[in-house]
């Protein structure tokens, strides 16, 4: 359990930074000849040669088992315009991954949990200024700790919260609350206790009450910190809705999208098309992660942080919902003033870490958003907004460019994970693909 504690913590950033820069028979796949129009004009076509320098790359790396496999999805002004599929789903079948194929997109289920957030906010069922406490009780009387290590007794010292967490607070994890990176405090220790994924026998609103008996690691709204934020957004969802996250997003997000392949509980008609995850060994050669660690698969709660299966098809179609400012193909999910909140910067420089202000990444409602900064090495274009997730899944909107683009892998990382994944070929082949 350690290595994979070290595992979680190697990538974080990692995939926060890049996120934003960058087939079985029976599985449906976007046909790029189909799917691009004859009448894009030659100023808004993506570059042919950098299009053809990501089949070609990913292909290679592929064939070297930087990864098991790749798919990229690229579309401009609401045209897909490019799909690249390399590699496996499962290379013991060699069933090939497409743009069909489920995967695990980890932590771009955040941006689909805010949604629904926001939905309920229209709804007039929830407030963003309004106390977590009103649904999760628990939290009413949250402690902060004094300091992330234990006093001479072994315990964590801590004072009262000066402030009740929000639902904006979570939104924009700044709440205080703590997740599974942090192996090397005292506190982080005890988060690692309470990993939502681990435990398959609770309730999630059983596990969300353990996490609420631990302290925070700052008051709220004081910093941003990576954290359980979504996951007990989801239970938000649950109890301001009545329904479950499942059902709720089914009947306000993916149904509406015809998102037909999304969902936190694949059943047994999807299994067969879910790609298998892997990893690499101490001696870096590619293996499939065993089941008993495959959290996502077979997990008993719906998991508004991490737990969604989807398909490179399906999550275009939310991602460019977000970029049509909450409709696609005459379906509102969200109001276009809802997008531009959720897309705007609300934590800053002076509240974020060293690394994200040195790419000019502010952060949003559950995305990162690039803003006009004074670091290094910006990712993208001011206002360029997306997340990616820990198994190597990324996806960006940039509204400057009409770009909308995702890339898929099926990564878990290790100690010896090659360094060529997904979110590196995006962030070095875009700019040539859209034409800069």
């Amino acid at each position: 359990m350690s290595d994979l504690r070290w595992r979680l913590t190697s990538s974080l950033l990692g995939s926060a930074l890049l996120a934003v820069t960058l087939a079985a028979c029976s599985e449906p796949a976007i046909s790029t000849a189909e799917a691009v129009s004859e009448t894009i004009p030659a100023t808004r076509a993506l570059d042919a040669q950098g299009l053809a320098a990501l089949d070609t790359t990913l292909e290679n790396l592929a064939a070297a088992q930087r990864r098991s496999g790749y798919v990229a999805l690229i579309a401009r002004d609401g045209v897909i315009q490019h799909v690249s599929e390399a590699g496996f789903a499962d290379i013991g079948t060699g069933r090939p991954l497409t743009a069909g194929t489920m995967v695990r997109i980890a932590s771009m289920t955040k941006p689909v949990t805010a949604v629904a957030v926001l939905q309920l906010a229209e709804d007039g069922a929830l407030s963003l200024d309004q106390p977590l406490a009103d649904f999760v009780p628990a939290f009413a009387d949250a402690r902060v700790a004094v300091s992330v290590s234990a006093n001479g007794e072994g315990e964590i010292e801590t004072v009262p919260a000066e402030r009740a967490i929000t639902i904006e607070d979570l939104l924009t994890h700044t709440s205080g609350i703590g997740y599974v990176f942090d192996y090397e405090t005292d506190l982080g220790r005890l988060y690692l206790t309470r990993n939502v994924y681990e435990d398959r026998e609770m309730t999630l609103a059983e596990r969300i009450d353990l996490l609420a008996g631990l302290p925070l690691y700052f008051q709220p709204g004081e910093r941003w910190y990576y954290s359980w934020s979504n996951d007990i957004l989801g239970l938000v969802v649950e109890v301001a809705s009545g329904q479950s996250l499942e059902d709720f997003m089914q009947a306000r997000i993916f149904q509406p999208l015809g998102m037909d392949d999304t969902t936190f509980f694949p059943g047994e008609a999807h299994r067969e098309r879910i790609a298998r995850l892997y990893t690499h060994d101490e001696n870096g050669i590619i293996t499939p992660v065993p089941a008993s660690l495959d959290y996502a698969f077979g997990a008993n709660v719906a998991a508004g942080g991490a737990g969604l299966f989807s398909t490179a098809n399906d999550y275009f179609r939310f991602a460019q919902a977000l970029a049509n400012g909450g409709e696609l193909d005459g379906t509102r999910i969200l109001s276009r003033e809802s997008v531009d909140a959720m897309t705007q910067v609300h934590v800053g420089p002076d509240r974020l870490p060293d690394q994200m202000n040195g790419a000019n990444l502010g952060f949003g409602y559950s995305v990162g958003v690039v803003y006009e900064g004074r670091g290094a090495r910006s990712y993208g274009h001011p206002a360029d907004f997306g997340w990616g997730g820990y198994f190597d899944t990324d996806f960006f909107v940039s509204p400057s460019t009409g770009v909308v683009a995702l890339i898929l892998a099926q990564q878990e990382p290790s100690a010896t994970t090659p360094p060529e994944g997904a979110r590196a070929v995006f962030r070095q082949l875009m700019p040539a693909i859209i034409g800069e």
